[in-house]
């Protein structure tokens, strides 16, 4: 098994055991703290600390500083919406949830990596995580169907 699809496993099961013991709204509020962090991250300046590097170590500063900023807008909007925040949800609307939040976060991760590392694949991912979550046709979905995920479930 690849690195990828261990990773990628990982993902569906943690946040699937997040949801099952937190809840959908907890899994919900994971995706929206995503989609706060994509947005605020191309703010934050970080091109004057990643200068003269390789490309291999800026993408893993900048996705170690994106989860880092994940994390502090998770704990911060918990703190927000602790009241609203109780276990709920069916076991397909979790998993739905979770696959969801698994896509995203993968694709949010690679779209900070340098396009140098994806069009040589020098990250070593398999040709399936290529088509699935750096290809910009795909990538665009997994970043429009978690809101729909959020608001419909």
């Amino acid at each position: 098994m690849q690195a990828d699809a261990a990773f990628l496993l990982f993902l569906l099961a943690a946040s699937f055991f997040i949801g099952v013991s937190r809840g959908k709204k907890k899994l919900g509020l994971f995706i929206l703290a995503i989609y706060a962090v994509s947005l605020l991250f191309s703010y934050i300046p970080l091109d004057a600390l990643t200068q003269g590097r390789s490309d291999q170590e800026i993408f893993l500063f900048r996705a170690a500083v994106f989860l880092i900023v994940l994390i502090l807008v998770v704990l911060f909007l918990l703190r927000s919406f602790r009241g609203a925040l109780y276990p709920d949800g069916v076991w397909w609307e979790i998993l739905l949830l979770s696959i969801l939040l698994s896509g995203f976060l993968t694709t949010s991760l690679l779209n900070l990596a340098p396009k140098v590392l994806i069009e040589n694949n020098l990250l070593n991912l398999s040709p399936v995580a290529l088509k699935f979550f750096a290809n910009p046709i795909y990538a665009k979905w997994w970043v429009i169907l978690p809101i729909f995920g959020v608001v419909f479930l």
